[in-house]
């Protein structure tokens, strides 16, 4: 994994193109958002529900820098059993037991099992809200690796396909504004360049 800011060394290197930070943050970005597949890792984290509105605050890195989020499940910290049955009047607990026995067989099989009863959730922004408050919640989600500016770390490839993308949008802009041919065609090998990196 690289720091973002490792695109500048690359434009300079391949390309020959100095910029200061923040143009290049403001291109790179551009550019990552179109880039597919993105480099994720997977999270867990439990919390507890907020109940003056029934609602959790996601994690910064749940998000994309868009908004969009990839929670993957979210469960209640509890299984998920018959309260009454038609033979019981206070719950069958044989099967709460079996179920117990069942879900602590499988608790540290992975590190990413979340135990419990999945949830049903509404999200907006940056918070998940609930129907009811179910107490403490788990959720796995697919989160973005940020340094320590806020920028996704990127893995090499990824910086490749960053610096073409800027050095194609920098020789287009040039070509229009001088009305260069040579610049245009540039612009337009560094596009299948681009095109072909993210593929």
């Amino acid at each position: 994994m690289q720091n973002f800011h490792y695109v500048s060394v690359l434009l300079d290197m391949l390309y020959g193109i100095n910029m200061d930070d923040a143009d290049m943050e403001e291109y790179g970005l551009l550019a990552w958002e179109s880039i597919g597949n993105k480099n994720r890792k997977m999270y867990r984290f439990s919390t507890m529900i907020d109940p003056s509105d029934n609602s959790i605050t996601l994690p910064c890195n749940a998000l994309d820098i868009n908004g969009d989020s990839c929670i993957e499940l979210v469960t209640a910290s509890y299984e998920d059993w018959n309260s009454h049955t038609n033979l019981q009047d206070y719950g069958d607990h044989e099967t709460a037991m079996i179920e117990t026995q069942i879900e602590s067989s499988k608790l540290y099989q992975g590190p990413y099992y979340l135990p419990g009863k999945v949830l049903k959730y509404e999200q907006v922004n940056d918070k998940l809200y609930f129907t009811h408050n179910y107490g403490r919640v788990n959720v796995l989600y697919k989160g973005i690796l940020f340094d320590e500016d806020g920028l996704p770390e990127i893995t090499d490839k990824e910086a490749q396909a960053i610096a073409t993308y800027i050095a194609w949008m920098i020789n287009f802009k040039e070509g229009l504004k001088t009305n260069n041919g040579d610049k245009i065609k540039m612009s337009q090998m560094l596009e299948a360049r681009w095109h072909k990196q993210c593929d």
